[in-house]
């Protein structure tokens, strides 16, 4: 038995005897019955932040907006509002970036929030090399107190994603021991972590914005599995789970299902293998996924509807973009049901294209080439369920997919000549430059535009988009590439589904209006409205 699954079975065991020790013979129904009256709540959030709480090294997710404050976020269509920030401005040659903040912010130890302290922020994020990408910014520097002023090396108007993505830390206390201990200016305070098991945190009085109902908020670390089984059980109150055990009537509790743009599909090498090099030295390219025919097929053939219903258990929704419920997506691009799912058709464009099955192997050819290729995944929810039912119509139409479960490190080295099978969606409309942006293919991050695509008429769009003012300004061009992105255009994806995140919550528990989740998830964006409706 894994490590972590016998630390869950103590957790929850722990759990129980600390409900049974404060309750006496107590049921756990009758412990969330007065964890309900108390607004206390428990809830499951899978992995462990193993690195920490500190925001200047990384996201961890959306549990940033549990301890932090972010100086922008993200309302319920997408689109932009202030947290920490009152506002921005952006000057004419559009590389300065002034952002004004609240004057009424205080960190949990009861020091204001200043400039400095976002200055100091996004400056060590910058300098720790963390997951978020701040290439971008020149300098950084507190004009006064509640002033902080970005300088850019290039215009990048989709800046105001990377300031919503940091929690502001203070640059007082900021020292080797903050990950452990962290002090923000977000919705709630931090008690204590007990590593392995839980993080407790607890309403902050003095938080500037709307204060959050539920008063003290336990986190547990738990998988999927045992999760549900202790919500079941009345231990804990909500639990990420998936759409097979959404299926499963539970007495007391009931399924949230909230809309996503967490979107999973196929990338295809788009060059041949003609012995090219990436810039790390491995090879790149695909004789068969190259063909254009072959792609248009294939996302012909694949039945959306019926991975929906299928894999996700209708908790999903079709996509054939990539790009459903974000502002930028353009409706000309998306398939209608009608041109796909549909391996007649599908066949046909690979007998236009030169593909026939000459030999009677069920494997169609074109100048000796058989049209074969591997599948490369990773281990995850609903990913090789889907994987396989691609796989399966793909044979359909004479295609052989080789399926290899294999892990991220051991995909680098074959990532820009075999297919590979991804999750995306951020909201933030740069991750179009990752995907297909011609001057990332074969570079530095082997994750961007790992397909090697490169069309100039994309490469313009992406320009025009990057040199705007900000992100409105740009998403007529973010549109227009879509013309050629799109599986009506150049197909160098199959996009397949988007996956809601559903969630096992007990009676009365209300998540209020959660935003469009993304990829990864950002359930606590809108912490403060959870409640449990008394």
């Amino acid at each position: 038995m894994k490590k972590r699954k016998i630390t869950a079975f103590l957790l929850i065991f722990a759990l129980a005897v600390s409900c049974f020790a404060g309750c006496g013979k107590a049921s756990g129904e009758t412990a969330r019955e007065e964890r309900k009256a108390k607004d206390e709540l428990i809830v499951a959030i899978g992995e462990e932040p193993e690195t920490g709480f500190d925001s200047t090294t990384g996201s961890h997710g959306s549990i940033t907006k549990v301890f932090f404050s972010t100086l922008f976020q993200r309302d319920k269509e997408l689109g932009w509002i202030n947290d920490l920030a009152e506002g921005y401005q952006v000057s004419p040659d559009k590389l300065t970036w002034t952002v004004t903040i609240r004057g009424d912010a205080l960190f949990t130890d009861g020091t204001p929030v200043k400039a400095e302290d976002v200055a100091y922020t996004y400056q060590t994020a910058k300098d720790s090399g963390s997951d978020i990408d701040l290439t971008m910014i020149d300098s950084i520097k507190a004009v006064n107190d509640t002033t902080v002023e970005f300088k850019l090396t290039r215009p990048y108007s989709p800046f105001i994603e990377r300031l919503a993505y940091l929690g502001i830390v203070p640059k007082h206390a900021h020292d080797d021991t903050f990950k452990d201990h962290p002090i923000g200016s977000g919705p709630y305070k931090f008690v204590q972590w007990d590593k392995g098991q839980q993080v407790i945190a607890v309403a902050n009085d003095d938080y500037y914005g709307t204060k959050p109902n539920i008063k003290k908020l336990t986190m547990v670390f738990l998988d999927t599995d045992t999760a549900f089984e202790a919500v079941k059980d009345g231990t804990i109150d909500v639990a990420q789970i998936n759409g097979s055990l959404a299926g499963q009537a539970v007495k007391g509790a009931k399924v949230a299902d909230i809309p996503s743009i967490e979107c999973y599909g196929v990338c295809f090498p788009m060059i041949a293998n003609e012995g090219k090099l990436a810039q790390d030295g491995t090879v790149m390219g695909n004789n068969v996924t190259s063909d254009l025919s072959i792609r248009k097929a294939l996302n012909t053939a694949v039945d959306r509807e019926k991975i929906v219903s299928g894999v996700l258990n209708g908790y999903g929704s079709v996509s054939t973009t990539g790009l459903e419920k974000m502002p930028w997506l353009n409706p000309d691009a998306v398939l209608d049901p009608a041109e796909y799912g549909n391996v007649e058709a599908a066949k046909q464009i690979l007998a236009e294209g030169g593909w026939s099955d000459t030999d009677k192997d069920g494997i169609v050819e074109k100048n000796g080439q058989k049209a074969e290729f591997k599948l490369l995944y990773t281990e995850g929810v609903y990913r090789q369920e889907m994987a396989l039912e691609f796989i399966k119509v793909a044979s359909e139409i004479g295609i052989k997919v080789q399926l290899e479960k294999r892990t991220w490190d051991t995909i680098l080295p074959d990532i820009h000549k075999e297919a590979v099978f991804y999750g995306f969606g951020s909201g933030d409309p740069s991750e179009l430059f990752n995907l297909y942006y011609g001057g990332c293919a074969g570079g530095p991050v082997a994750w961007d535009n790992s397909g090697v695509y490169n069309n100039p008429a994309v490469n313009a769009c992406i320009d025009k988009a990057l040199n705007a003012t900000d992100e409105a300004e740009a998403i007529p061009y973010w549109k227009e590439l879509q013309k050629y992105t799109s599986a009506k255009g150049d197909a160098p994806y199959c996009w397949l589904a988007n996956a809601n995140h559903v969630y096992l919550i007990a009676d009365g528990f209300s998540f209020g209006e959660p935003v469009v989740q993304p990829h990864g998830g950002r359930i606590f964006d809108n912490v403060t409205e959870w409640s449990w409706g008394n």
